[in-house]
């Protein structure tokens, strides 16, 4: 039986899809991963970096509601 917290996530995961983000996968070399590790703020999520490194600010999200 999925948890609720699961059931949770993939409600906000269509929502985010909903709200046009996309999920992407990649492969970086390990001096990008420590770069990215290196300008993570507190409650910063990997994308959320890479936004605010690239676009100079990271985009609002729906909220996830618990």
């Amino acid at each position: 039986m999925p948890s609720k917290n699961s059931e949770r996530l993939k409600v906000h995961k269509r929502k985010l899809g909903a709200h046009g983000f996309k999920r992407i996968s990649l492969w970086i070399c390990p001096e990008l991963a420590a770069m990215l590790a290196d300008e993570r703020r507190p409650g910063e999520c990997g994308g959320r970096v890479l936004e605010r490194l690239l676009l100079g600010v990271a985009k609002p999200r729906p909220t996830y509601e618990r």
